[in-house]
């Protein structure tokens, strides 16, 4: 199979949409969950292990967008769907609107997450006074 070709079959197989839906998704996820741990002490380690986690289901994601197809009937293996069979799925408009707002709510955590940061008092180490 050449590029072109591959190229063209994870247009047909809808692999480019599932990257960007969840690529766009685990980076809100990772944003409100940095923000809701904002101040405990095991937010990086909890983060971390989230990013880990998400990459593994991003590996996982993808296989699924490839060996399978979301039909009327339910999930097929792609090999089992005919090429010229027609399958439902969201306009490009309605696909577009999901990216951009999941886009730009994980920019606005990220944004009052850095300026929280900033604004945080640094904390002086405590005096002993007799």
């Amino acid at each position: 199979m050449d590029a072109k070709t591959f190229l063209a079959e994870l247009r047909r197989r809808n692999v480019y949409k599932v990257a960007a839906a969840y690529a766009v998704t685990a980076w809100l996820v990772v944003e409100a969950v940095s923000y809701l741990l904002f101040g405990h002490e095991e937010r990086t380690s909890v983060v971390t292990a989230l990013v880990v986690i998400l990459a593994v289901g991003f590996a996982l994601a993808l296989y699924i967008s490839w060996a399978f197809e979301a039909t009327p009937q339910g999930m097929k293996r792609t090999a089992n769907v005919p090429a010229d069979t027609v399958l439902p799925s969201w306009s490009r408009r309605k696909f577009a609107v999901f990216i951009i707002a999941a886009a730009l709510l994980a920019a606005g955590l990220l944004a009052f997450d850095l300026a929280r940061s900033r604004t945080k008092p640094a904390s002086s180490p405590p005096t002993n006074t007799p």
